[in-house]
């Protein structure tokens, strides 16, 4: 009798740790539900286009409260020729100058996460990790928001400013140069893993 409560007093605090623990798990990018716009400027209007090939896959630790305890792998890619703004004379600009002949997929690949924290009830990130376009790597941070859903889907909202320069990318120009675009563009995203 006493080794049996022994024993029972010895899984209680296990069986209460079970509703508590972290659990990992793999997601890929659910596509139907992913937006992906990068935006910019030039000398004579604003302009838009939205990214309508893309993959990536994610390894995360989903701890208690539906947070994200740790992010083993993160790795998404953007097909650069699909880039549609609805003027196909921009689009062709925009492959030119992210070569899509030589390059295929602008890249993120997450290096580490080096801060969280709840902001308004949702978890804040910072990412840091590779970004590559038009063959050149660059380190990145990301602040992004997380929100792990109740199906155990994860979704980050952020955006990013990134100087095409520094990627060895000519700003596109239209009409014999009369309309220059400028060399900051803003990445804006709502990602779905499922």
């Amino acid at each position: 009798m006493k080794t049996r409560i022994l024993i029972i007093s010895m899984l209680v605090p296990f069986m209460l740790l079970g509703h508590s623990v972290s659990v990992v798990k793999t997601f890929k990018v659910d596509k139907a539900k992913t937006t992906v716009t990068v935006s910019g400027t030039s000398n004579l209007h604003d302009w838009e286009s939205k990214v309508t090939n893309f993959d990536g896959n994610l390894e995360a630790v989903i701890g208690p409260n539906n947070l994200i305890d740790q992010i083993n792998t993160l790795t998404v890619n953007f097909y650069s020729n699909s880039f549609r703004s609805g003027k196909d004379g921009m689009d062709e600009k925009t492959f030119t100058a992210l070569k899509t002949d030589k390059f295929s997929a602008i890249s993120f690949k997450l290096l580490e996460i080096k801060e969280k924290k709840m902001v308004s009830k949702v978890q804040q990130l910072v990412a840091s990790g590779n970004l590559t376009i038009s063959g050149v790597t660059k380190k990145i941070d990301l602040t992004v928001l997380s929100f792990v859903g109740t199906n155990g889907e994860v979704y980050f909202q952020g955006n990013k400013q990134i100087d095409m320069t520094e990627y060895g990318i000519t700003p596109p120009e239209a009409l014999f140069g009369t309309v220059k675009a400028g060399k900051l563009v803003t990445a804006n995203f709502k990602m779905y893993f499922q």
